[in-house]
């Protein structure tokens, strides 16, 4: 048990801090190269996953992808909530756009094509808001 969670609201100071930072705390944007590898580790493993013939890892390809997202958020990057909506309603649009024009001879191949355009898209999404400038005080 690490000494910030001791004590009686322990819990409590913890859930307050993943939702609101405490004032002064430095914001620094989502870090650029992780977040790639994590993506390109993703991708890599969705395509190995889909030549093996497991039908559900494009899906997990991208939901690590939203939880290298989440990790940032209780990093605390800069516009962190923001980002990570955006990132979730970017990788939501680019599914459903994906899935619409979808005509792919093979459908685990064409899942994987929808699932590596929304793994590529969120988190470019999430650091390009992370990025944003903050606003004067």
């Amino acid at each position: 048990m690490s000494g910030k969670s001791r004590g009686p609201h322990g819990v409590v100071r913890s859930v307050r801090r993943f939702f609101w930072l405490p004032r002064g705390t430095p914001r620094h944007p989502s870090p650029v190269v992780p977040t790639l590898r994590i993506s390109v580790f993703c991708l890599a493993t969705g395509a190995l996953a889909t030549w093996a013939g497991w039908d559900e890892g494009p899906i997990v390809m991208t939901l690590a992808t939203v939880w290298s997202m989440l990790d940032d958020v209780i990093d605390g990057v800069r516009h962190r909530w923001p980002a990570f909506a955006a990132g979730l309603a970017v990788a939501w649009g680019v599914n459903r756009l994906a899935h619409a024009s979808l005509h792919a001879p093979d459908a685990s191949w064409g899942e994987y094509s929808v699932y590596a355009s929304t793994t590529l898209a969120a988190p470019a999404t999430f650091v390009a808001v992370t990025r944003l400038p903050c606003r004067g005080r």
